[in-house]
């Protein structure tokens, strides 16, 4: 984290990108909702915040759903690692 910068000034542009992933999903991009929700957990990495542990939950709760899909289930042990950390 950046010295002086407030925990709040950082969680938004995680948070936009946590969302363009769940964007991504609904437009059947789920490649680009991988890309995102990485980008997301590289941001939210030893951050805690509420609106970051939601994002990951909710990230957790839609890959589920797509576990068969390559590549989801190596970002939903990144998202299990992350909640882990939020708890």
């Amino acid at each position: 984290m950046s010295p002086g910068r407030p925990v709040r000034a950082l969680t938004l542009p995680m948070i936009v990108l946590a969302d363009l992933g769940a964007v991504r999903l609904r437009q059947d991009d789920i490649d680009g909702a991988v890309a995102s929700w990485g980008e997301f957990l590289d941001c939210a990495d030893g951050i805690r915040s509420v609106k970051v542990r939601d994002a990951v939950h909710d990230m957790r709760a839609r890959l589920y759903r797509l576990r068969a899909v390559p590549g989801v289930e190596a970002l939903d042990e990144r998202t299990a690692v992350e909640a882990a950390r939020t708890v």
